[in-house]
């Protein structure tokens, strides 16, 4: 059934009625991003004529494989700069707060359309949800000295957070015509998402965008141009080079007219997005010592077996990996991840990667937001088996959460192979974190509406641990993140005698 036409800046546009919501498939945010407006900054979107029927998503931004692993190969184009909304069915008393949703997906993979991310379960408890695409892989985050000599600003590589900082701008002007509070804003990610969502906590360009923010299992907290921080423009552009190279295209006006599926061909670079000056001038950590973060509420977690699921071959590969990975502190770090046996070698890489490359962002995250003041920081350890594969296999891993947070699949498919008892179960959990999530997003405080009670994480450092219950429990791992803080300091003093160069962690 369609709903009434809404009239935003750029024309009008007609959504479904669908389960007593209002949904709007497939609004421009943005130009498309083809031609000579590839690797620029997103453009407004060109207005239309007549009234825009909503009503079907668009493709997802050309990447290779599954959105979401797993799930379905979307159809994938270039011109892919589109948003989603679900909101009330009929216009709210009051303005709804808004959750803009960042998908993971190591910046390669990810659709705001995926089935996994639709807003139905979150919007019906009283929120406005948001998801979009944003440019992924090489074609969001290729930087190039040839590029930034084009730029006004001398930078390159950043277009994946521009098309996000473009999206919240979009949600400023036009969200209130659907129902929607502009000045209550929570951005909510997973794994890149979160990683992404620290860096907009730390970007000018992104400040009075938004007030509040979700980071499930990511954050960018180390120094630049180490394997647990950004890289600089510099080694972005050095990357990007080396990468256009197998191209050999002698102009970036070459490589714009190269076809979509050849860009694709070639792995891109392995980089997050660069500390360029501009967009970000500094890196997280150095940006919240100098209180230059976006004062905003921070709910943040990770999951108990978030580690890599790659293990090493046995117990020497182990040995020598940690060898190669942390150099002074190998003996110390073998000492906590132990290795007398394959099995334990691969438990404590297991441990190691989790606390390392998840856990410990999180809790130091945490920590700066809430020394930073004024605003409210809770934490969360997601522990939970969800019933069904790769899960009831491997643990509680990376993305656990996500079928809890948006209520997807349904119960009736979800859960079928389980107990009625067991479904039961899982149907709670996913109703009480859907309520804490929603309830952070109306006031800044997860509790409320008959939910445990959540303690904030003050100097007490107190997590809530979800679990088959929610159970407040101490900061778990505390040797190991002191461990970790002395590690990441040692990368902050290498990193400025240029030493540490940036690098990935694998097995």
């Amino acid at each position: 059934m369609p709903g009434n036409p809404v009239e935003i800046a750029d024309g009008l546009v007609e959504g479904t009625r669908e389960d007593n919501l209002t949904i709007y498939r497939g609004i421009p945010y943005a130009s498309p991003p083809v031609g000579e407006l590839r690797w620029r900054p997103p453009a407004r979107p060109q207005p239309w004529q007549g009234v825009l029927k909503a009503t079907a998503f668009k493709p997802a931004c050309p990447q290779i494989g599954a959105v979401v692993p797993g799930m379905e190969v979307q159809a994938t184009r270039e011109d892919c700069l589109y948003l989603n909304i679900w909101t009330a069915a009929s216009r709210p008393t009051a303005p709804l707060p808004v959750m803009v949703w960042l998908y993971g997906g190591n910046n390669t993979n990810g659709s705001g359309s995926a089935r996994l991310y639709w807003g139905d379960r979150l919007a019906h408890k009283g929120v406005l949800v948001v998801t979009f695409n944003y440019r992924l892989g090489a074609l969001g985050l290729l930087a190039h000295r040839d590029l930034s000599r084009e730029s006004v600003h001398g930078v390159s590589g950043n277009y994946l957070l521009l098309d996000q900082i473009a999206l919240l701008h979009w949600v400023q002007s036009n969200i209130a015509k659907f129902g929607g509070n502009p000045g209550n804003v929570t951005i909510f990610g997973q794994s890149a998402g979160a990683y992404d969502i620290s860096n907009l906590m730390v970007s000018p360009l992104a400040k009075g965008l938004f007030q509040r923010a979700i980071a499930e299992s990511g954050g960018d907290l180390g120094p630049v141009d180490t394997r647990d921080g950004p890289p600089s423009l510099q080694t972005a552009e050095q990357a990007g080079a080396a990468f256009a190279a197998q191209f050999h295209a002698a102009t970036i006006a070459e490589l714009r007219r190269l076809p979509v599926d050849t860009i694709l061909s070639i792995p891109p670079p392995p980089l997050p997005p660069n500390v360029d000056g501009y967009v970000l001038p500094k890196s997280g950590s150095e940006a919240y010592a100098d209180h230059d973060q976006q004062r905003a509420d921070l709910l943040l977690g990770y999951t108990a077996n978030d580690g890599a699921p790659v293990m090493p071959a046995d117990a020497s590969a182990y040995r020598s990996n940690v060898k190669r990975l942390y150099g002074d502190f190998a003996d110390r770090i073998l000492a906590l991840y132990p290795s007398e046996t394959d099995e334990q070698a691969k438990e404590s890489w297991r441990r190691l990667q989790t606390e390392e490359g998840f856990a410990w962002q999180s809790i130091t995250w945490a920590r700066l937001n809430r020394q930073a003041g004024a605003h409210n920081t809770f934490l969360y350890v997601f522990s939970h088996v969800p019933p069904f594969l790769p899960y009831t296999k491997i643990g509680v891993s990376h993305g656990a959460e996500l079928s809890y947070v948006f209520g997807f699949p349904p119960r009736n498919t979800f859960f079928k192979v389980e107990s009625a008892i067991r479904a039961d179960l899982d149907v709670h959990i996913g109703d009480e974190i859907q309520t804490y999530w929603t309830n952070f997003a109306k006031t800044g405080n997860p509790n409320g509406n008959d939910v445990p009670e959540w303690p904030a994480f003050d100097s007490r450092e107190y997590v809530l641990e979800i679990g088959d219950k929610m159970t407040t429990v101490e900061l778990p791992e505390r040797p190991a993140y002191e461990l970790m803080d002395q590690f990441i300091e040692s990368l902050h003093g290498n990193a400025a005698q240029g030493k540490h160069a940036y690098r990935q962690a694998t097995p």
